[in-house]
């Protein structure tokens, strides 16, 4: 029986030996277990205007930034430079073809200038009188610097840019009418000279055009009706011949063209150069 005790004692000893955990080597430093990262995870909470001003997808662009003409106007600064650079737009492919028509409608008409002359407009001549006053300078100066200074007063970006737009029109259509003038001197019907083109027609043109690139025709089409009462009332009053006023028409409307080139894009510009021996024309696109 004491050998049986002994047996079972052993056998105890022998099982603790092998489930005890083995001791740590010599030189190693048994390490705490570090304890598991804590992740914090705190929800991103987007304010109602982030929301609103953040953009949407498939969402157009603001008009601003893809409509020129709601650019604004840069006011006065390098209002003189622009003048400048409207002179030189005159020479561009959009302001040729419109010059060129112009001038093949004159010559067209021109065999019935004393027809229309001598018996036009008779019956609605008591009618005409305002078209004197409204293409006069004096009214078509004001005008637009109006325009430009009511736009700039009241925040309107297209309004301002539109009057500044109307002041250089007037300062080209008028410089340009008076070259033309002095250079063909031509008799007027009732024998004043420089009759051709038209001054008032050219005024009234080129500020049709200006409204009409920056409103559209719901704007220039009116204008543009006053432009031709205006040329109707010139021929009756024997100030001009139909020709003249047709002419006139022309130069406004390139005046007008060649001040809202920018409106347009890539506009084309014809520009003479001189070669060895010779000279050519370069139809140059800008950018």
């Amino acid at each position: 029986m004491v050998q049986t005790m002994r047996m079972s004692h052993l056998r105890s000893a022998f099982l603790l030996l092998v489930l005890a955990p083995a001791p740590p080597c010599a030189g190693q430093v048994a390490q705490p277990a570090s304890p598991a990262p804590v992740v914090s995870v705190t929800p991103e909470v987007k304010s109602p205007q982030s929301e609103a001003e953040a953009p949407q997808p498939g969402a157009a662009a603001p008009e601003a930034a893809t409509d020129p003409r709601l650019a604004g106007s840069p006011g006065f600064s390098g209002f003189f430079k622009d003048v400048g650079r409207d002179y030189a737009q005159w020479f561009t492919l959009d302001t040729a073809g419109t010059l060129t028509l112009g001038t093949a409608t004159a010559l067209f008409v021109r065999p019935f200038d004393e027809k229309i002359t001598e018996r036009g407009f008779d019956q609605i001549g008591s009618s005409l009188g305002a078209g004197q006053e409204y293409g006069n300078v004096s009214f078509q100066g004001p005008l637009a610097v109006g325009w430009w200074v009511v736009g700039h007063a009241v925040g309107s970006k297209r309004a301002s840019a539109a009057g500044r737009d109307l002041v250089r029109a007037q300062i080209s259509a008028a410089s340009w009418t008076y070259v033309i003038k002095y250079a063909v001197r031509r008799t007027r019907p009732n024998g004043d000279a420089r009759s051709f083109p038209s001054g008032h027609s050219s005024a009234t043109f080129a500020t049709a055009t200006v409204l009409q690139t920056h409103y559209g025709w719901k704007v220039g089409l009116p204008f543009y009706a006053l432009g031709v009462y205006t040329a109707a009332s010139r021929i009756h009053d024997r100030k001009h011949w139909l020709s003249d006023t047709v002419m006139g028409a022309a130069v406004g409307v390139t005046a007008g063209r060649a001040v809202t080139i920018r409106l347009r894009q890539h506009p084309v510009r014809v520009v003479p150069a001189i070669t060895h021996g010779g000279g050519m024309v370069q139809f140059v696109v800008d950018p």
